[in-house]
């Protein structure tokens, strides 16, 4: 019986990259999707569910899904790119403030979470967190927010799990070549345990399909 992955995040051609990649390799793969997203491509071995970013309990009934679709959950990778912000931050509403906070932050702590909660209860497995990074340099004061919560979560969070049975894998990069970071993702979700440096991202450059320290 393949191993079982979860495939989440920000609706985007990168996550289905992703999930073509993990049902390639044999993976029964669910993917939970927050927005319109067009899954083809991805084989008989795909499930797929919609996925609330703004709601404690939606996150709770995916992981669950998972679970019970599969009997345990092997594995997890959760993309994360920011959208960008076309308001200057001081014509922003309290609404729109409230809703991206929710999404961006909010969601995918109470996504990650219960990932690490079935995680910890089983005694294994693993969990990638990939991150688009943000081409300029000159970025909304909410977009900053979003990017640099998840960017220092996920760092604490494979420190703070380094010691335990389950395992947290970073990746990042700038890159526009979606299919080859995609790629390069399910490498790192693949990496034996003893080969996999802690505590550092797994960046991905084009045209090179090597491991590199991102800081």
């Amino acid at each position: 019986m393949g191993r079982t992955c979860l495939v989440t995040g920000k609706s985007t051609e990168l996550l289905v990259e992703v999930a073509r990649r993990t049902t390639a390799r044999e993976r029964r793969t669910l993917i939970a999707r927050s927005g319109a997203l067009e899954v083809a491509g991805v084989g008989d071995e795909a499930t797929v569910v919609p996925w609330n970013r703004r709601s404690a309990l939606s996150a709770r009934s995916v992981v669950l899904h998972a679970h019970n679709l599969y009997g345990r959950l092997d594995e997890a990778v959760i993309v994360f790119s920011p959208v960008r912000e076309s308001v200057p931050f001081h014509e922003s509403s309290i609404v729109s403030i409230e809703n991206r906070t929710d999404a961006e932050v909010k969601g995918y702590l109470f996504m990650i979470r219960e990932i690490l909660a079935l995680f910890q209860k089983q005694r294994s497995g693993t969990l990638v967190l990939a991150v688009l990074e943000q081409e300029s340099e000159l970025q909304s004061p909410l977009e900053a927010i979003s990017y640099g919560g998840f960017v220092s979560g996920a760092e604490a969070m494979q420190r703070y799990y380094a010691n335990e049975a389950l395992e947290v894998r970073l990746c990042s990069t700038r890159s526009t070549d979606t299919a080859g970071y995609a790629e390069h993702i399910v490498d790192v979700l693949d990496a034996p345990a003893s080969r996999r440096p802690r505590l550092e991202w797994q960046r991905y450059q084009a045209r090179s399909r090597i491991f590199s320290r991102a800081r």
